[in-house]
Protein backbone atom coordinates (compact mmCIF):
# COMPACT_ATOMS: atom_id res chain seq x y z
CA UNK A 1 0.00 0.00 0.00
CA UNK A 2 1.05 3.58 -0.61
CA UNK A 3 0.14 6.61 1.46
CA UNK A 4 0.75 9.67 -0.69
CA UNK A 5 1.65 13.03 0.86
CA UNK A 6 1.49 15.66 -1.90
CA UNK A 7 2.51 19.32 -1.42
CA UNK A 8 4.08 18.33 1.87
CA UNK A 9 5.06 21.94 2.63
CA UNK A 10 1.60 23.43 2.31
CA UNK A 11 0.68 23.29 6.00
CA UNK A 12 3.93 23.90 7.88
CA UNK A 13 4.53 23.01 11.55
CA UNK A 14 1.85 22.63 14.23
CA UNK A 15 3.10 22.12 17.79
CA UNK A 16 0.07 22.93 19.95
CA UNK A 17 -2.26 20.12 18.82
CA UNK A 18 -2.05 16.36 19.29
CA UNK A 19 0.21 15.04 16.55
CA UNK A 20 -1.88 11.92 15.88
CA UNK A 21 -4.88 14.14 15.00
CA UNK A 22 -3.01 16.34 12.50
CA UNK A 23 -3.64 16.07 8.74
CA UNK A 24 -1.14 13.88 6.95
CA UNK A 25 0.76 16.79 5.35
CA UNK A 26 1.32 18.70 8.64
CA UNK A 27 4.71 18.46 10.35
CA UNK A 28 5.03 18.11 14.12
CA UNK A 29 8.52 19.64 14.24
CA UNK A 30 11.07 21.36 12.02
CA UNK A 31 14.31 23.28 12.41
CA UNK A 32 15.85 25.52 9.73
CA UNK A 33 13.27 24.45 7.14
CA UNK A 34 10.92 26.94 5.49
CA UNK A 35 7.58 26.17 3.86
CA UNK A 36 6.94 27.93 0.58
CA UNK A 37 4.88 27.26 -2.56
CA UNK A 38 3.72 23.90 -1.22
CA UNK A 39 7.26 22.59 -0.64
CA UNK A 40 9.58 22.28 2.34
CA UNK A 41 13.08 23.67 1.75
CA UNK A 42 16.18 24.19 3.83
CA UNK A 43 16.97 27.75 4.87
CA UNK A 44 19.91 29.45 3.25
CA UNK A 45 22.77 30.68 5.39
CA UNK A 46 23.81 34.20 6.32
CA UNK A 47 27.06 36.01 5.60
CA UNK A 48 28.93 38.99 7.00
CA UNK A 49 28.78 42.20 4.97
CA UNK A 50 30.58 45.55 5.28
CA UNK A 51 33.52 43.97 7.13
CA UNK A 52 34.09 44.54 10.85
CA UNK A 53 31.85 47.23 12.33
CA UNK A 54 33.22 49.96 14.59
CA UNK A 55 30.94 48.89 17.47
CA UNK A 56 28.69 45.94 18.18
CA UNK A 57 25.39 46.91 16.49
CA UNK A 58 22.14 46.99 18.46
CA UNK A 59 19.87 48.69 15.91
CA UNK A 60 19.86 49.16 12.12
CA UNK A 61 18.24 51.81 9.90
CA UNK A 62 18.50 51.89 6.08
CA UNK A 63 18.30 55.28 4.38
CA UNK A 64 19.05 56.68 0.93
CA UNK A 65 20.50 60.20 0.80
CA UNK A 66 21.34 61.90 -2.52
CA UNK A 67 21.32 58.52 -4.25
CA UNK A 68 23.73 56.92 -1.77
CA UNK A 69 22.41 53.98 0.24
CA UNK A 70 23.52 53.92 3.86
CA UNK A 71 22.88 51.57 6.74
CA UNK A 72 23.03 53.36 10.08
CA UNK A 73 24.02 51.12 12.98
CA UNK A 74 23.64 52.08 16.62
CA UNK A 75 25.76 50.64 19.41
CA UNK A 76 24.98 51.16 23.06
CA UNK A 77 26.85 54.48 23.16
CA UNK A 78 27.97 55.29 19.58
CA UNK A 79 26.36 55.52 16.13
CA UNK A 80 27.92 54.89 12.71
CA UNK A 81 26.81 54.79 9.06
CA UNK A 82 28.19 52.36 6.48
CA UNK A 83 27.91 52.21 2.72
CA UNK A 84 29.49 50.09 0.01
CA UNK A 85 30.03 51.10 -3.60
CA UNK A 86 32.53 50.23 -6.33
CA UNK A 87 34.19 47.68 -4.06
CA UNK A 88 34.83 50.22 -1.29
CA UNK A 89 33.15 49.99 2.12
CA UNK A 90 33.16 53.12 4.28
CA UNK A 91 32.21 53.36 7.97
CA UNK A 92 31.45 56.92 9.14
CA UNK A 93 31.27 57.96 12.79
CA UNK A 94 28.02 59.87 13.42
CA UNK A 95 28.25 60.03 17.23
CA UNK A 96 27.48 63.53 18.56
CA UNK A 97 30.38 65.46 20.02
CA UNK A 98 30.95 68.04 22.73
CA UNK A 99 34.13 70.14 22.37
CA UNK A 100 35.37 67.72 19.71
CA UNK A 101 34.92 64.62 21.89
CA UNK A 102 32.35 61.87 21.23
CA UNK A 103 29.66 61.76 23.91
CA UNK A 104 28.26 58.54 25.33
CA UNK A 105 24.66 57.88 24.36
CA UNK A 106 22.29 55.89 26.58
CA UNK A 107 21.06 53.07 24.36
CA UNK A 108 20.33 49.62 25.76
CA UNK A 109 19.34 46.32 24.10
CA UNK A 110 16.07 46.86 22.22
CA UNK A 111 15.54 50.44 23.44
CA UNK A 112 16.55 52.08 20.14
CA UNK A 113 13.84 53.14 17.70
CA UNK A 114 14.24 54.97 14.41
CA UNK A 115 12.34 56.68 11.64
CA UNK A 116 12.81 58.71 8.45
CA UNK A 117 10.96 61.97 7.72
CA UNK A 118 11.46 63.88 4.48
CA UNK A 119 14.50 61.70 3.73
CA UNK A 120 16.11 62.66 7.06
CA UNK A 121 17.03 59.70 9.32
CA UNK A 122 16.36 59.95 13.05
CA UNK A 123 17.52 57.53 15.76
CA UNK A 124 16.24 57.56 19.32
CA UNK A 125 18.14 55.85 22.18
CA UNK A 126 14.87 55.50 24.07
CA UNK A 127 16.05 56.63 27.48
CA UNK A 128 18.26 59.39 28.82
CA UNK A 129 19.34 60.88 25.47
CA UNK A 130 17.18 62.95 23.08
CA UNK A 131 16.38 61.77 19.53
CA UNK A 132 19.09 62.58 16.97
CA UNK A 133 19.04 63.31 13.25
CA UNK A 134 21.68 63.15 10.50
CA UNK A 135 21.86 65.66 7.63
CA UNK A 136 23.46 63.09 5.32
CA UNK A 137 26.87 64.72 5.11
CA UNK A 138 29.75 62.40 5.98
CA UNK A 139 31.51 65.34 7.64
CA UNK A 140 28.56 65.92 9.96
CA UNK A 141 27.63 64.29 13.26
CA UNK A 142 24.21 63.53 14.67
CA UNK A 143 22.40 66.49 16.21
CA UNK A 144 19.41 66.77 18.53
CA UNK A 145 16.15 66.98 16.59
CA UNK A 146 15.31 70.61 15.72
CA UNK A 147 13.28 72.47 18.39
CA UNK A 148 13.26 69.44 20.68
CA UNK A 149 12.43 70.52 24.27
CA UNK A 150 15.69 70.52 26.22
CA UNK A 151 14.53 68.50 29.23
CA UNK A 152 12.37 65.97 27.32
CA UNK A 153 13.09 62.42 26.18
CA UNK A 154 10.78 59.73 24.83
CA UNK A 155 10.72 55.95 24.65
CA UNK A 156 9.67 55.96 20.97
CA UNK A 157 9.80 58.43 18.07
CA UNK A 158 8.07 57.75 14.73
CA UNK A 159 6.99 59.81 11.72
CA UNK A 160 3.43 60.19 10.42
CA UNK A 161 2.07 62.48 7.70
CA UNK A 162 4.89 65.01 8.00
CA UNK A 163 4.63 65.05 11.82
CA UNK A 164 6.97 63.48 14.32
CA UNK A 165 5.14 61.52 17.02
CA UNK A 166 6.81 60.98 20.40
CA UNK A 167 5.46 58.32 22.74
CA UNK A 168 5.90 57.64 26.47
CA UNK A 169 7.46 60.95 27.51
CA UNK A 170 9.83 62.00 30.26
CA UNK A 171 10.15 65.71 31.15
CA UNK A 172 12.98 66.31 33.58
CA UNK A 173 12.30 64.02 36.52
CA UNK A 174 8.60 63.55 35.66
CA UNK A 175 7.43 60.56 33.63
CA UNK A 176 4.32 60.60 31.40
CA UNK A 177 4.01 56.97 30.21
CA UNK A 178 0.57 57.54 28.64
CA UNK A 179 1.50 60.67 26.70
CA UNK A 180 1.41 61.09 22.92
CA UNK A 181 3.14 64.28 21.79
CA UNK A 182 3.37 65.47 18.19
CA UNK A 183 5.30 68.22 16.44
CA UNK A 184 4.19 70.84 13.97
CA UNK A 185 4.10 69.49 10.40
CA UNK A 186 7.43 69.59 8.60
CA UNK A 187 8.10 71.26 5.26
CA UNK A 188 9.24 68.83 2.52
CA UNK A 189 12.83 67.74 3.11
CA UNK A 190 12.99 69.42 6.53
CA UNK A 191 12.36 68.66 10.19
CA UNK A 192 9.39 70.08 12.13
CA UNK A 193 10.06 73.59 13.43
CA UNK A 194 8.21 73.37 16.77
CA UNK A 195 6.94 71.09 19.53
CA UNK A 196 5.13 73.86 21.41
CA UNK A 197 1.64 72.58 22.16
CA UNK A 198 0.70 76.01 23.59
CA UNK A 199 1.22 77.89 20.31
CA UNK A 200 -2.24 78.26 18.65
CA UNK A 201 -0.69 79.14 15.28
CA UNK A 202 0.79 75.66 14.72
CA UNK A 203 -0.57 72.12 14.92
CA UNK A 204 1.73 70.73 17.63
CA UNK A 205 -0.01 69.13 20.61
CA UNK A 206 -0.15 66.31 23.13
CA UNK A 207 -2.66 64.07 24.85
CA UNK A 208 -2.67 61.48 27.64
CA UNK A 209 -4.14 58.07 26.74
CA UNK A 210 -4.55 57.09 30.39
CA UNK A 211 -7.66 54.94 29.92
CA UNK A 212 -6.98 51.36 30.93
CA UNK A 213 -3.85 52.16 32.96
CA UNK A 214 -1.53 50.34 30.51
CA UNK A 215 1.46 52.37 29.35
CA UNK A 216 2.39 53.19 25.76
CA UNK A 217 4.90 50.78 24.22
CA UNK A 218 5.31 51.73 20.53
CA UNK A 219 3.55 53.08 17.45
CA UNK A 220 3.61 52.72 13.66
CA UNK A 221 1.73 54.04 10.65
CA UNK A 222 -0.90 51.78 9.08
CA UNK A 223 -2.22 53.09 5.78
CA UNK A 224 -3.76 56.52 6.57
CA UNK A 225 -3.71 56.12 10.36
CA UNK A 226 -1.10 55.95 13.09
CA UNK A 227 -1.52 52.99 15.44
CA UNK A 228 -0.48 53.47 19.08
CA UNK A 229 0.37 50.28 20.97
CA UNK A 230 -0.04 50.13 24.70
CA UNK A 231 0.60 47.06 26.83
CA UNK A 232 -2.93 45.70 26.51
CA UNK A 233 -4.71 47.88 23.97
CA UNK A 234 -4.33 49.45 20.53
CA UNK A 235 -5.40 52.99 19.63
CA UNK A 236 -5.86 54.66 16.25
CA UNK A 237 -4.69 58.24 15.68
CA UNK A 238 -6.25 60.02 12.67
CA UNK A 239 -5.56 63.48 11.28
CA UNK A 240 -8.66 65.73 11.41
CA UNK A 241 -7.10 69.21 11.25
CA UNK A 242 -7.48 72.19 13.57
CA UNK A 243 -8.44 72.77 16.29
CA UNK A 244 -7.89 69.23 17.66
CA UNK A 245 -5.50 68.15 14.86
CA UNK A 246 -5.82 64.41 15.64
CA UNK A 247 -8.59 62.14 16.85
CA UNK A 248 -7.91 59.12 19.06
CA UNK A 249 -9.95 55.94 19.27
CA UNK A 250 -9.33 52.62 20.98
CA UNK A 251 -9.73 49.85 18.40
CA UNK A 252 -8.60 46.77 20.33
CA UNK A 253 -8.88 46.38 24.08
CA UNK A 254 -7.29 42.99 24.70
CA UNK A 255 -4.08 43.12 22.65
CA UNK A 256 -1.12 45.47 22.74
CA UNK A 257 2.59 45.11 21.92
CA UNK A 258 5.09 43.09 23.93
CA UNK A 259 7.72 45.85 23.66
CA UNK A 260 9.40 48.17 21.18
CA UNK A 261 10.14 46.94 17.64
CA UNK A 262 7.48 44.21 17.84
CA UNK A 263 5.28 45.59 15.01
CA UNK A 264 5.79 45.42 11.26
CA UNK A 265 3.53 46.35 8.32
CA UNK A 266 2.61 43.52 5.93
CA UNK A 267 0.41 44.17 2.89
CA UNK A 268 -1.79 46.77 4.59
CA UNK A 269 -1.96 44.92 7.92
CA UNK A 270 0.06 45.22 11.08
CA UNK A 271 1.75 42.07 12.33
CA UNK A 272 2.16 42.35 16.12
CA UNK A 273 3.87 40.29 18.78
CA UNK A 274 1.67 40.85 21.82
CA UNK A 275 2.21 39.67 25.38
CA UNK A 276 0.28 36.45 24.75
CA UNK A 277 -0.25 35.98 21.00
CA UNK A 278 0.87 36.94 17.51
CA UNK A 279 -1.83 38.81 15.61
CA UNK A 280 -2.50 40.69 12.41
CA UNK A 281 -5.02 43.52 12.27
CA UNK A 282 -6.27 46.12 9.78
CA UNK A 283 -6.96 48.88 12.31
CA UNK A 284 -10.42 47.56 13.10
CA UNK A 285 -10.37 43.79 13.68
CA UNK A 286 -7.64 41.34 14.57
CA UNK A 287 -6.95 37.64 14.15
CA UNK A 288 -4.33 35.30 15.54
CA UNK A 289 -1.81 33.80 13.15
CA UNK A 290 -0.74 31.10 15.62
CA UNK A 291 -3.96 29.96 17.27
CA UNK A 292 -4.29 26.14 16.96
CA UNK A 293 -0.78 26.08 15.49
CA UNK A 294 2.15 26.97 17.73
CA UNK A 295 1.12 29.84 20.02
CA UNK A 296 1.60 28.03 23.33
CA UNK A 297 4.87 26.53 22.17
CA UNK A 298 6.23 29.96 21.19
CA UNK A 299 5.53 31.63 24.52
CA UNK A 300 6.75 28.64 26.51
CA UNK A 301 10.02 28.80 24.56
CA UNK A 302 10.87 32.42 25.48
CA UNK A 303 13.18 32.90 28.45
CA UNK A 304 11.28 34.46 31.34
CA UNK A 305 13.83 37.27 31.59
CA UNK A 306 14.03 37.85 27.86
CA UNK A 307 10.64 39.23 26.88
CA UNK A 308 12.11 42.75 26.66
CA UNK A 309 14.60 41.57 24.03
CA UNK A 310 12.04 40.19 21.55
CA UNK A 311 11.59 41.91 18.19
CA UNK A 312 10.13 41.22 14.76
CA UNK A 313 11.19 41.91 11.18
CA UNK A 314 9.93 41.01 7.73
CA UNK A 315 11.68 39.66 4.67
CA UNK A 316 9.93 40.80 1.51
CA UNK A 317 12.41 38.65 -0.44
CA UNK A 318 10.78 35.48 0.96
CA UNK A 319 7.33 36.75 2.12
CA UNK A 320 8.14 35.98 5.75
CA UNK A 321 7.96 37.63 9.16
CA UNK A 322 10.43 36.58 11.86
CA UNK A 323 9.57 36.72 15.57
CA UNK A 324 12.95 36.71 17.31
CA UNK A 325 13.36 35.72 20.96
CA UNK A 326 15.86 34.26 23.44
CA UNK A 327 15.27 30.58 24.13
CA UNK A 328 14.98 29.47 27.74
CA UNK A 329 18.42 29.96 29.26
CA UNK A 330 19.60 32.47 26.63
CA UNK A 331 20.32 36.16 27.17
CA UNK A 332 20.11 37.22 23.50
CA UNK A 333 17.70 36.33 20.68
CA UNK A 334 18.85 32.98 19.26
CA UNK A 335 15.66 31.53 17.77
CA UNK A 336 12.88 32.77 15.48
CA UNK A 337 9.35 31.70 14.76
CA UNK A 338 8.91 32.32 11.02
CA UNK A 339 5.50 33.00 9.49
CA UNK A 340 5.05 32.99 5.71
CA UNK A 341 2.31 35.55 5.11
CA UNK A 342 1.53 34.30 1.61
CA UNK A 343 1.39 30.55 2.33
CA UNK A 344 0.20 31.02 5.96
CA UNK A 345 2.75 28.52 7.27
CA UNK A 346 4.81 28.48 10.47
CA UNK A 347 8.31 27.14 11.13
CA UNK A 348 11.26 27.67 13.48
CA UNK A 349 14.81 28.78 12.75
CA UNK A 350 18.09 29.14 14.63
CA UNK A 351 19.36 32.73 14.46
CA UNK A 352 22.86 34.00 15.28
CA UNK A 353 22.36 35.84 18.62
CA UNK A 354 20.64 38.94 17.24
CA UNK A 355 19.87 42.36 18.73
CA UNK A 356 17.85 43.67 15.78
CA UNK A 357 17.24 43.23 12.04
CA UNK A 358 15.73 45.36 9.30
CA UNK A 359 14.60 44.90 5.71
CA UNK A 360 15.89 47.47 3.21
CA UNK A 361 17.66 47.97 -0.11
CA UNK A 362 21.05 46.29 -0.30
CA UNK A 363 23.75 48.61 -1.67
CA UNK A 364 25.02 47.61 -5.10
CA UNK A 365 28.48 47.13 -3.61
CA UNK A 366 27.24 44.02 -1.79
CA UNK A 367 27.31 41.80 -4.88
CA UNK A 368 28.71 38.38 -4.04
CA UNK A 369 30.33 36.28 -6.78
CA UNK A 370 31.81 32.77 -6.93
CA UNK A 371 35.16 34.08 -5.65
CA UNK A 372 33.64 35.17 -2.31
CA UNK A 373 30.82 32.60 -1.99
CA UNK A 374 31.49 30.36 1.02
CA UNK A 375 29.43 27.42 -0.27
CA UNK A 376 31.44 24.43 -1.59
CA UNK A 377 31.78 24.33 -5.38
CA UNK A 378 29.70 21.17 -5.88
CA UNK A 379 26.97 22.33 -3.47
CA UNK A 380 26.35 25.78 -4.95
CA UNK A 381 23.43 26.23 -7.32
CA UNK A 382 24.13 29.90 -8.14
CA UNK A 383 25.05 30.82 -11.70
CA UNK A 384 28.69 30.86 -12.81
CA UNK A 385 30.00 34.41 -12.51
CA UNK A 386 26.63 35.64 -11.31
CA UNK A 387 25.72 37.28 -8.00
CA UNK A 388 24.05 35.53 -5.07
CA UNK A 389 22.88 38.96 -3.92
CA UNK A 390 20.72 40.82 -6.41
CA UNK A 391 22.00 44.41 -6.32
CA UNK A 392 19.57 47.04 -5.00
CA UNK A 393 16.94 44.45 -4.01
CA UNK A 394 15.33 44.57 -0.58
CA UNK A 395 17.14 42.21 1.77
CA UNK A 396 17.36 41.68 5.52
CA UNK A 397 20.45 42.86 7.37
CA UNK A 398 20.93 41.69 10.96
CA UNK A 399 22.69 43.13 14.02
CA UNK A 400 24.38 40.28 15.92
CA UNK A 401 26.15 40.30 19.26
CA UNK A 402 29.49 40.57 17.44
CA UNK A 403 31.06 43.57 15.61
CA UNK A 404 29.60 42.84 12.18
CA UNK A 405 26.41 43.09 10.14
CA UNK A 406 24.95 39.92 8.64
CA UNK A 407 22.78 39.41 5.56
CA UNK A 408 20.00 36.83 5.78
CA UNK A 409 19.59 34.21 3.01
CA UNK A 410 22.79 35.25 1.25
CA UNK A 411 24.48 31.88 0.65
CA UNK A 412 23.81 28.15 0.63
CA UNK A 413 26.51 27.90 3.33
CA UNK A 414 26.96 29.66 6.65
CA UNK A 415 30.59 30.66 7.16
CA UNK A 416 31.52 27.80 4.83
CA UNK A 417 29.53 25.28 6.87
CA UNK A 418 26.26 23.54 6.14
CA UNK A 419 23.06 24.86 7.70
CA UNK A 420 21.90 21.81 9.68
CA UNK A 421 18.18 21.08 9.40
CA UNK A 422 15.54 18.51 10.19
CA UNK A 423 11.90 17.93 9.33
CA UNK A 424 9.81 15.53 11.39
CA UNK A 425 6.35 14.08 11.67
CA UNK A 426 5.34 11.80 14.50
CA UNK A 427 2.10 10.00 15.33
CA UNK A 428 0.91 9.26 11.77
CA UNK A 429 -1.99 6.79 12.13
CA UNK A 430 -2.41 6.23 8.36
CA UNK A 431 -6.20 6.15 8.87
CA UNK A 432 -6.02 3.06 11.11
CA UNK A 433 -4.68 3.79 14.60
CA UNK A 434 -5.95 0.43 15.85
CA UNK A 435 -3.75 -1.58 13.47
CA UNK A 436 -0.04 -2.32 13.29
CA UNK A 437 1.76 -1.25 10.12
CA UNK A 438 4.92 -2.56 8.55
CA UNK A 439 6.75 0.35 6.92
CA UNK A 440 8.83 -0.86 3.96
CA UNK A 441 10.09 2.41 2.46
CA UNK A 442 9.80 6.13 1.82
CA UNK A 443 9.66 7.50 -1.71
CA UNK A 444 10.51 11.21 -1.61
CA UNK A 445 10.66 13.77 -4.40
CA UNK A 446 13.71 15.81 -3.39
CA UNK A 447 15.39 18.56 -5.39
CA UNK A 448 19.04 19.37 -4.78
CA UNK A 449 22.50 18.83 -6.19
CA UNK A 450 22.82 15.36 -7.73
CA UNK A 451 25.03 13.01 -5.76
CA UNK A 452 24.49 14.76 -2.41
CA UNK A 453 22.50 13.12 0.36
CA UNK A 454 19.60 13.65 2.75
CA UNK A 455 19.24 11.35 5.76
CA UNK A 456 15.83 9.67 6.15
CA UNK A 457 14.78 7.93 9.35
CA UNK A 458 11.58 5.99 10.00
CA UNK A 459 10.26 5.01 13.41
CA UNK A 460 7.32 3.14 14.89
CA UNK A 461 5.13 4.13 17.85
CA UNK A 462 2.54 2.12 19.72
CA UNK A 463 1.76 5.17 21.86
CA UNK A 464 1.14 8.35 19.80
CA UNK A 465 2.85 10.46 22.51
CA UNK A 466 5.74 8.08 23.09
CA UNK A 467 9.28 8.30 21.73
CA UNK A 468 9.51 6.50 18.36
CA UNK A 469 11.55 3.35 18.02
CA UNK A 470 13.74 4.66 15.21
CA UNK A 471 15.18 2.44 12.53
CA UNK A 472 18.65 2.92 11.09
CA UNK A 473 19.30 6.22 9.25
CA UNK A 474 19.20 5.80 5.49
CA UNK A 475 21.21 8.13 3.21
CA UNK A 476 19.07 9.11 0.21
CA UNK A 477 21.22 10.12 -2.78
CA UNK A 478 19.62 12.97 -4.73
CA UNK A 479 19.37 12.24 -8.45
CA UNK A 480 20.09 8.53 -8.00
CA UNK A 481 17.81 6.94 -5.40
CA UNK A 482 14.07 6.50 -5.79
CA UNK A 483 13.28 5.19 -2.32
CA UNK A 484 14.76 4.80 1.13
CA UNK A 485 14.05 1.20 2.14
CA UNK A 486 13.36 0.29 5.74
CA UNK A 487 11.70 -2.37 7.89
CA UNK A 488 9.89 -0.70 10.80
CA UNK A 489 6.62 -1.55 12.51
CA UNK A 490 4.23 0.29 14.80
CA UNK A 491 0.65 1.49 15.14
CA UNK A 492 1.82 5.03 14.48
CA UNK A 493 4.54 6.10 12.06
CA UNK A 494 7.29 8.68 12.59
CA UNK A 495 9.31 10.10 9.68
CA UNK A 496 12.33 12.38 9.82
CA UNK A 497 14.33 14.07 7.06
CA UNK A 498 17.62 15.61 8.21
CA UNK A 499 20.92 16.99 7.00
CA UNK A 500 23.17 14.73 4.99
CA UNK A 501 25.76 16.17 2.64
CA UNK A 502 23.34 18.36 0.66
CA UNK A 503 23.57 22.12 1.28
CA UNK A 504 20.34 22.99 -0.57
CA UNK A 505 17.28 20.74 -0.32
CA UNK A 506 13.66 21.02 -1.39
CA UNK A 507 11.12 18.31 -0.54
CA UNK A 508 8.03 18.51 -2.73
CA UNK A 509 6.17 15.35 -1.73
CA UNK A 510 6.71 11.80 -0.56
CA UNK A 511 4.99 8.40 -0.36
CA UNK A 512 4.99 5.85 2.45
CA UNK A 513 5.06 2.20 1.37
CA UNK A 514 3.52 -0.02 4.03
CA UNK A 515 1.46 -3.12 4.79
CA UNK A 516 -1.36 -3.46 7.30
CA UNK A 517 -0.77 -6.04 10.01
CA UNK A 518 -2.80 -7.20 13.00
CA UNK A 519 -5.07 -5.08 15.15
CA UNK A 520 -5.01 -4.39 18.88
Amino acid sequence: MLARIPTCGAAGVVKDLSQHDLPINVWSDARNVRFMNGSAMSFFGHSSVFGETSVVPYHLLPVTISGVRYWIYCGLKKVYAVTSAAGLTTHTNLTPQTAGVDIDLTGQPNTWTSTVIGGIPIVNPGQGSPPLYWDGKTTSRLKTVVAWPSTMTCKVLRSFKGFLVALNITKGASKYPYMVKWSSPAAPGALPSSWNELDPTIEAGDIDLAEGNDVIVDGLQLRDSFMIYKERSIWRMDYIGVPNVFSFQQVLGTSGAMNRNCIVEVDGWHFVLTGSDVIVHDGQSAKSVLDRKSRRHLFQSIDVNGFGLCFVFKSTFTNEVFVCYPRVGSTVCDEAMVWNYVDQTVTFKDIPNLHHAECGPAPSGLVQTWDSDSAPWASDSSLWGGPDLAPDSERVLMAPATPEILMLDSSAAQDGEQVAFYLERRGLPLDAPEQMKLIKGIRPRIYGNAGETVIIRVGGQDDPWGEPDWGDPVPFVIGEDVAADCFVSGRYVAIRFESGTAFEVRLDSYDIEYEMMGGW
